[in-house]
């Protein structure tokens, strides 16, 4: 664990969001964010290694990374923020860097969020995008950290059962897996997020009727068993370490290609990180996936 990880875990304890502490404020969060969800979301102004633009596709904003004639690969990104907050700064800045090293075409939807919508919504907007890209004909990746992984990993699960072709990788940087937060989680040493009941409060609400432990809100639960090459990411400093590991197991049991990827003493979704020295190992780890180097 470098100094700078160390760093980060301390700035994320000093600056651990209310939302996770209660039911009440994870409540109270939903209803502040439900006045902005619907808000046209607007593309930060910083440098960027690619050309970054905003489209309307399917009935979803999307921003796209990378959009050129001589890119190689695509990009499915999912982004994190327990099914509730926007995509943030750090997503959009790993977007285009992966997008650059990867000469790939990253879409990443800024998909409808609990608590206005539920992920009935964005099923069809993922499954439309995905259908697009096939036409392509180009390797495709989907993605995603922290709730968007989750999503990432249900999709794809929802792809098999349906009997949608797979894409050639899977990638889940912390995926949430299971949104009852149903694990033994007394082992994990530290999070500086924590809050189970609060994260299972949110859980429901991007649930809306379904079930807490249906594969298409907690992947943990689905059938793997046709899931393409998969990639997993998480580190021991975080409340998800036992849902991944086992996950994992699942993986390797059902005989599938799967990475799992060990940050020790890492935090939730370390890679995004941009100023971790752990972060670069395994983002360029990512792209090697992506490239098929490995």
């Amino acid at each position: 664990m470098s100094k700078m990880s160390k760093i980060v875990e301390y700035t994320l304890e000093k600056k651990h969001p209310k939302y996770f502490d209660s039911v009440s404020e994870a409540k109270k969060h939903m209803q502040e964010r439900s006045l902005e969800e619907d808000e046209y979301y607007k593309i930060p102004k910083m440098i960027y290694h690619t050309k970054v633009e905003s489209k309307d596709l399917f009935g979803c904003q999307m921003v796209l990374f990378n959009d050129v004639e001589d890119s190689e690969r695509l990009v499915i990104y999912l982004h994190g923020g327990i099914y509730v907050n926007e995509i943030m700064l750090p997503h959009i800045s790993f977007c285009d860097k992966l997008a650059k090293k990867a000469n790939a075409c990253v879409y990443a939807p800024i998909y409808p969020l609990a608590p206005n919508h539920t992920y009935e919504e964005t099923y069809e907007i993922v499954e439309k995008l995905y259908m697009y890209l096939l036409t392509f004909d180009k390797p495709i990746t989907i993605m995603g950290d922290s709730a968007g992984g989750g999503l990432a990993v249900a999709f794809c699960e929802y792809l098999a059962v349906n009997d949608l072709p797979q894409p050639d990788n899977l990638i889940g940087i912390s995926p949430w897996i299971d949104i009852s937060m149903s694990g033994d989680y007394d082992e994990v040493e530290f999070d500086p997020i924590g809050g189970m009941d609060a994260l299972r409060e949110m859980g429901k609400a991007w649930a809306g009727d379904l079930d807490l432990k249906d594969y298409k809100v907690s992947p943990l639960f689905g059938d793997v068993s046709k899931l393409s090459k998969t990639t997993l990411f998480v580190g021991t400093h975080e409340i998800l370490y036992s849902d991944i590991q086992k996950f994992y197991k699942k993986l390797i049991d059902n005989d599938i290609d799967v990475e799992l990827n060990i940050g020790e003493g890492m935090n939730h979704v370390y890679p995004v990180y941009p100023l971790v020295p752990e972060s670069k190992e395994a983002f360029n780890h990512i792209v090697d996936v992506i490239l098929n180097k490995d």
